[in-house]
């Protein structure tokens, strides 16, 4: 069964262009070779870690939209986990960041809830008076 997916990996800085390409054109090999079909693919150039990690202050930031089973994401796992270019990953399924719309019984019923005025209490309030 095909889901989409969306993966944004980081590479080590300082590798040079040709690297870059080179990595990410392995890395379109990788999803492309287990059946998946890429959607969109964004080099976001370097950019600073919010902190240091593996030493690094900088990193090389690619993120991918692509559509695959679960063979290409084991490949893509695998395969990052094992890279000596890229040293962070992560990956999310398109379903759990895209918001589903409601059945409309959920809203009506939100609605009814909203709109019903408070219920006031039966008993009468009783004023507490201060001799003064």
């Amino acid at each position: 069964m095909t889901h989409e997916y969306e993966i944004l990996f980081i590479m080590k800085p300082h590798l040079g262009e040709e690297i870059y390409t080179e990595t990410i054109t392995t890395f379109q090999s990788w999803i492309t070779s287990t059946g998946g079909e890429i959607v969109s693919l964004k080099p976001l150039g370097t950019r600073e870690l919010a902190t240091i990690f593996n030493k690094f202050s900088q990193g090389y930031y690619v993120q991918c939209h692509f559509k695959g089973n679960n063979a290409t994401l084991d490949e893509i796992q695998n395969r990052v986990r094992v890279s000596e270019i890229i040293f962070r990953q992560l990956v999310v399924t398109i379903d759990s960041i895209i918001e589903k719309p409601r059945p409309e019984k959920e809203k009506k019923a939100k609605k009814t809830i909203a709109a019903k005025p408070p219920e006031s209490s039966e008993r009468p309030t009783e004023k507490v008076g201060v001799k003064g």
